[in-house]
């Protein structure tokens, strides 16, 4: 019986004070994001993720770790791809996803247990007009080709 004890004083020390809880956390996130969550078809409309600040998130001056920011951005990246349906073609594809550059602006502290939301960044100007010029330009080349916007039948 005491080697229960200690199975169970490892397990709660792995996922209180290592990263343990990344590894069940994101699994989870999908799976909510996928059932719960309604459907966003626009894969640029703006979504908040939230979530709450854990004993595994803090450093040594009890404050949020930087680097856990980015991880959280990580996490709202998953739940925007589950919910465009990004994420779903991408494993039908076998493909995977690259982040190829963050920037991360630290705005304040977070403390244990406190709740936060991340949130998108303003798009800049010229990327809605860079987004909506590829548009145009996409119609115009399939109008000038003849081709219709339905994809055709194999």
């Amino acid at each position: 019986m005491p080697w229960l004890w200690v199975a169970l004083l490892a397990a709660l020390a792995f996922f209180a004070f290592l990263d343990g809880w990344y590894l069940v956390r994101v699994p989870l996130v999908v799976l909510r994001a996928r059932l719960l969550q309604p459907r966003v078809r626009d894969l640029l409309a703006e979504q908040r993720t939230v979530g709450r600040v854990l004993p595994s998130d803090l450093d040594l001056l009890l404050h949020m770790n930087n680097a856990r920011y980015l991880r959280e951005a990580d996490v709202a990246r998953v739940v925007h791809l589950t919910r465009c349906g990004v994420l779903g073609a991408l494993r039908e594809l076998g493909a995977n996803t690259v982040l190829a550059a963050s920037c991360a602006r630290y705005r304040r502290s977070l403390h244990l247990f406190e709740p936060f939301e991340v949130e998108p960044p303003e798009q800049p100007e010229d990327l809605q007009h860079w987004i909506a010029y590829n548009a145009a330009s996409s119609q115009l080349l399939r109008a000038e080709s003849g081709l219709s916007c339905t994809p055709k039948d194999q």
